[in-house]
């Protein structure tokens, strides 16, 4: 029997030569399936949004202000959305101390907004949907 000390080291070489392949076409498929996957989630990423319309929308409002006896109002009145903000509360049903300035605030998927306002006054909105 006679072995050829020449072949060994090709047939070693080659061993790391398959494995090295395998892994090159493993990272392949997994950077293409990344790729279509993201252009996948960013084609949906427009479909989303806001589903709320400008302008006035019925609202049931709690109205809290830190640093006072608990003060638990609650109300319902109309609120003014801009581009999926409250930007205004219709103040009619609410005692003057009660009204502070506050900033446009996002609202919820589900309809419902926390304004944390001027002098530590804390409307909790909850849209009514249709």
């Amino acid at each position: 029997m006679n072995i050829n000390l020449k072949i060994a080291p090709l047939v070693y070489q080659s061993n790391y030569l398959i494995k090295a392949l395998c892994v090159i076409f493993f990272i392949g498929v997994c950077v293409d399936v990344s790729a279509q996957t993201k252009k996948t989630i960013e084609y949906k990423a427009p479909n989303f949004g806001c589903t709320f319309e400008d302008g006035p929308f019925k609202a049931m409002i709690k109205v809290e202000q830190k640093g006072q006896p608990k003060i638990n109002l609650e109300f319902s009145t109309s609120v003014e959305i801009q581009g999926c903000q409250v930007i205004q509360i219709d103040f009619d049903k609410i005692e003057k101390e009660l009204v502070a300035n506050f900033k446009p605030t996002d609202i919820e998927d589900s309809g419902n907004v926390i304004i944390s306002a001027d002098r530590g006054i804390r409307y909790e909105i909850h849209l009514i949907l249709p």
